[in-house]
């Protein structure tokens, strides 16, 4: 702590352009704040990923890009601001938005994937998407028709929440009876 209180106190307030060396003195004693953990955040994860620092003592603030979701597929960076308060050892951190990293996949119309299903129900077709009951009632596999891994996990959430909207619509207007997540009876005659 006491190399970053000497570092800060040979600079003037305001913004900090050249990080390097506070990075590296911020870093060796981040778990000495109170806070710090937020987020999971460690000191290592500092070093080259601190920006728009802002020195007005004797709070240290900062804005870092956190990639948690891009592991999972998303092409979204959480920002999140960070402010040290030296004398308290205090750390706050906050959710400041989301930075695009790379282009986002183009929304998928899930319509004629929905139109296609529902039309393998109506005539009772065999396909590996379905599973057939002896009293008539199927389930929609919807791994077999929006895999886990074919988007971001929200991505996928989101096609199909979509999907089955349009798949219970339809048919409903057909007669089915949906009697669970995915799952539908036959029209009675």
């Amino acid at each position: 702590m006491k190399q970053l209180n000497d570092y800060l106190a040979s600079l003037n307030s305001g913004k900090i352009s050249n990080s390097t060396e506070l990075e590296d003195v911020l870093a060796e004693c981040w778990d000495e704040f109170d806070g710090s953990d937020a987020n999971k955040m460690a000191g290592y994860k500092l070093h080259g990923r601190m920006e728009n620092i802002d020195w007005n003592p004797p709070v240290l603030s900062f804005i870092i890009e956190r990639h948690g979701g891009t592991v999972q597929g998303s092409s979204r960076a959480e920002v999140f601001e960070w402010n040290i308060n030296i004398d308290d050892k205090k750390a706050i951190c906050g959710n400041v938005g989301n930075r695009q990293l790379k282009p986002m996949q183009p929304k998928l119309d899930v319509l004629p994937m929905a139109q296609e299903v529902v039309q393998l129900i109506i005539v009772r077709q065999i396909d590996e998407r379905l599973i057939w009951k002896e009293d008539g009632s199927v389930r929609i596999q919807i791994g077999k028709i929006l895999p886990e891994d074919s988007a971001a996990k929200r991505t996928i959430a989101g096609r199909r929440k979509r999907f089955r909207k349009i798949v219970d619509e339809l048919l409903a207007n057909a007669g089915w009876q949906k009697v669970g997540p995915n799952a539908f009876t036959p029209p009675t005659i």
